[in-house]
């Protein structure tokens, strides 16, 4: 009796790993995007309600303070993402604010003289 009951313990807990395992596996696989990495989804939807003409303040009060503030758009990496550097470079932006989520996520939101969100990317590294 005991055999058998120490043998379902075994299976049960063997199953549970596995279980974790693959999930781990497939967030893993999502790349900078994944929970493992500490992205936020809760910051992604913010980030994705941001529109061209809202506030400095409303971006603010959205995402948190930024990581960094720049003069030019400022993803950590051009490679890939060189149409948001096109669209940037032709705005009318004068400052760039930078968030990242996670490890490896980041938002950068350019805005005009007078505080509006004018452009808007993000990219990871």
């Amino acid at each position: 009796m005991t055999i058998k009951y120490n043998t379902r313990i075994w299976i049960l807990l063997s199953a549970v790993v596995l279980l974790f395992a693959a999930l781990a596996v497939m967030d893993f696989a999502r790349g900078p995007r994944s929970f493992i990495f500490g992205f936020k989804y809760g910051m992604d939807t913010r980030y994705e309600k941001i529109s061209e003409g809202d506030s400095k303040r409303s971006v603010f009060d959205a995402l948190g303070e930024p990581r960094t503030k720049s003069d030019v758009f400022n993803l950590p990496q051009r490679h890939g993402f060189e149409h948001l550097f096109d669209v940037a470079e032709k705005s009318s932006a004068v400052e760039y604010y930078q968030w990242i989520n996670g490890m490896n996520w980041y938002y950068c939101i350019g805005f005009d003289a007078s505080g509006a969100v004018v452009i808007k990317g993000q990219g990871h590294s």
